[in-house]
């Protein structure tokens, strides 16, 4: 029987780093609870044991597993390109966020867990989480790869227009902060250089722009 795949999309960091820590602590507290009362194995690209280039074990992953959750806490650029890359396919995704964080862009936030890890607020999170991963159970993967509807150079389209768009917002909130100086004492504050976060993000469009999305599927 075919193991039913959760890929986790997230920012790992380096071993005894406090991204590593919270990481940590969302997937063994939060996620693999809920994965296992679901019926799915999650897995986190630093636990694959494989001999590929990480970047294509993460590709494969995010075109073939039944299931992703997707954690934007600390805006990591390369969440936000595999959150893309995903949507783009249009394949069941759920993504998560640290309570207190803000979403830099309003593309997904009627399906995004808010989570708190404390002791009382974690199972209402589990709850969430749950409900949310739920609402996919009657979809169907498409047999290949890739739905054989959609064409490689539409996805290629589809896929550049998504991190357009996220783009875009990102550089609006980051016009916004400039020129509003307020901070909210309830809320954490947004992790990592916003700027750094633009060009990585930028740099990410030109390269699905530069090269094909799917090269080994071309014939």
């Amino acid at each position: 029987m075919t193991e039913k795949i959760c890929f986790i999309v997230t920012a790992i960091g380096e071993s005894g780093t406090e991204t590593r820590d919270r990481a940590d602590e969302v997937f063994s507290y939060l996620i693999a609870p809920v994965c296992e009362e679901l019926g799915y194995k999650p897995v986190r690209v630093d636990q694959v044991d494989a001999v590929d280039n990480i970047n294509e074990t993460i590709i494969s992953y995010l075109k073939t597993a039944p299931m992703v959750v997707a954690d934007m806490t600390g805006h990591n650029p390369n969440a936000f390109y595999e959150l893309g890359f995903r949507q783009a396919l249009e394949l069941p995704l759920v993504p998560i966020i640290q309570m207190g964080n803000k979403l830099p862009f309003d593309v997904i936030s009627q399906r995004t867990v808010f989570y708190n890890l404390s002791v009382g607020k974690i199972e209402q999170s589990k709850k969430d989480l749950k409900a949310k991963m739920k609402s996919f159970e009657n979809f169907e993967m498409p047999e290949s790869r890739i739905d054989k509807s959609v064409t490689l150079e539409e996805l290629d389209d589809k896929l550049t227009k998504k991190l357009n768009k996220i783009l875009s917002l990102l550089e609006k909130q980051q016009s916004h902060s400039s020129l509003v100086h307020t901070y909210d004492f309830n809320a954490k504050p947004i992790i990592g250089d916003q700027q750094s976060i633009l060009q990585e993000v930028q740099d990410r469009i030109k390269q699905v722009q530069s090269h094909p999305l799917f090269p080994a599927d071309k014939k």
